[in-house]
């Protein structure tokens, strides 16, 4: 199999181990930065991702065998620049005079080495001017920086993990390199007028984020979950130490209806998860909430979540003790009554994506709105 297809295997590995360990931090940005995850500035970015992993696992791969690494002395470097040019008319017999020996040049293996080389980073300097907007000096040293860095990774024995280079440090890999990602950055000129600007990306990122979506809801949701999970076993021992007895697990529902009833208390309106989202609860209407309106607000949704299954089973295991239900009906109207609460809560979550008020918003008049402003018009267009 061709190595370079074997490299490509090995980093569509890699790949979405990183793009785990990248997508909740990333959303995170998105969300603080714009109030939205826009979808086409997702494929932007993970393709960005996939380019330099291939470009990296190009660099360092296929790695050298433990008996190859014992006997390692390190490479010496190609400190020449141009070198490639003699080795290229060396290898193909051709003359700059002799236009007839041109084609022979396609013979040369340094000729397709250079040629890689050259396309590898071509696609680097089109997301430096398309995506992050550099100009032509920051994408030129940007450039030199990336290359010198991969240059560096293979003189240094992969970061001294061996006892020396086992690739050649070559002073053209930087010339050649830097030379296709700025002709990648001339090429994003034309080829970015057939797509959206990264200001247009930036506006329709604002603009959705002046609404709050589910999704945006339920990550903040998700972050103020994180927060409790870690404020919790603090809260249980100090009141362990306060009352000298540990209190019992039921207690939970009791501190996160504390955590979010407090938490908007201390921070005008937000939460953890909801600043970082820039979302706020304000009164239906627009106006500040009132103090009562937030343990209202969460002490009605912990009451429908939490403890209306904990009440109707308890009220069913009551009835059947004291009615003596057959050992057939009892199930059948847990399942029953399971199936109503579970319709419940997917009629509750049709109305959040219909962006409709549920429940405990209605009954405490209260709303999540964005804090995000889109930007103004341009007045002059």
């Amino acid at each position: 199999m061709n190595p370079y297809i074997q490299v490509l295997g090995q980093a569509a590995v890699i790949y979405p181990i990183i793009v785990v360990l990248f997508t909740i931090p990333y959303i995170a940005f998105n969300y603080h930065k714009y109030g939205s995850v826009l979808s086409l500035r997702v494929l932007i970015v993970y393709s960005f991702i996939l380019y330099l992993l291939c470009v990296y696992c190009l660099v360092i791969l296929p790695l050298p065998s433990p008996q190859e690494a014992a006997a390692l002395q390190g490479r010496q470097a190609q400190l020449i620049p141009f070198w490639f040019v003699r080795e290229i008319a060396q290898q193909s017999g051709a003359a700059l005079t002799q236009p007839a020996t041109w084609p022979s040049i396609l013979d040369s293996s340094t000729f397709w080495v250079t040629f890689y080389n050259f396309f590898m980073t071509l696609p680097f300097g089109v997301y430096l001017r398309y995506y992050f907007c550099c100009g032509w000096k920051k994408a030129l040293g940007l450039s030199f920086a990336l290359t010198l860095f991969f240059e560096l990774t293979q003189l240094s024995g992969l970061y001294f993990i061996y006892p020396g280079s086992y690739r050649l440090f070559d002073v053209d890999d930087l010339l050649v390199n830097t030379a296709g990602s700025m002709a990648g950055w001339a090429l994003a000129g034309p080829v970015g007028r057939l797509l959206p600007s990264r200001q247009e990306l930036d506006a329709t990122s604002l603009r959705r984020g002046a609404s709050v979506s589910l999704a945006r809801r339920a990550f903040s949701f998700l972050v103020d979950c994180a927060c409790a999970a870690v404020a919790s076993p603090l809260f249980f021992m100090v009141s362990a130490l306060v009352l000298g007895q540990a209190l019992p697990a039921r207690w939970l529902p009791l501190f996160l209806w504390g955590y979010f009833s407090l938490m908007p208390l201390l921070m005008g309106g937000q939460t953890p998860g909801k600043r970082l989202t820039r979302t706020r609860i304000l009164r239906t209407g627009g106006q500040k909430a009132s103090w009562y309106q937030y343990p209202l607000r969460y002490g009605l949704l912990l009451a429908g979540v939490w403890g209306l299954p904990f009440l109707l089973d308890a009220l069913l295991l009551a009835w059947s003790d004291a009615s003596h239900v057959g050992a057939l009906a009892a199930p059948v109207l847990r399942t029953l009554l399971t199936g109503g609460y579970l319709f419940g809560l997917f009629f509750a979550l049709v109305l959040a994506l219909l962006r409709k008020p549920l429940y405990y918003e209605r009954w405490s008049r209260t709303q999540i709105v964005s804090t995000v402003v889109p930007d103004p018009p341009d007045q002059t267009s």
